[in-house]
């Protein structure tokens, strides 16, 4: 029997700075509550913020979010500890 790839989606709601150095947000993976995260580095580095400064950052995901979902879909399989996406992970 072949499995099937999770089904998630992103809920319409505020992503939130962590202590951290990254920039939080809320999905919901085959029916459960996940908290996905983004480097600050990885919102500079493909998304154009230009500082760490909360506005800048949220600035960078909102223009980012499709890219950043889809990048956050297919890394979910390989997830151990932390749902993180880094810059690395933009250039696959």
């Amino acid at each position: 029997m072949e499995m099937q790839p999770p089904e998630i989606h992103f809920p319409k709601s505020q992503p939130t700075i962590t202590p951290n150095t990254t920039l939080s947000f809320d999905a919901i993976v085959d029916g459960q509550n996940e908290t996905c995260e983004i480097s600050f580095e990885a919102l500079r580095d493909h998304f154009g913020a230009p500082s760490d400064r909360q506005q800048d950052l949220l600035a960078a995901f909102r223009r980012g979010k499709i890219r950043i979902h889809e990048i956050a879909r297919r890394k979910w399989p390989n997830v151990v500890d932390r749902w993180l996406l880094v810059t690395a992970d933009f250039y696959a």
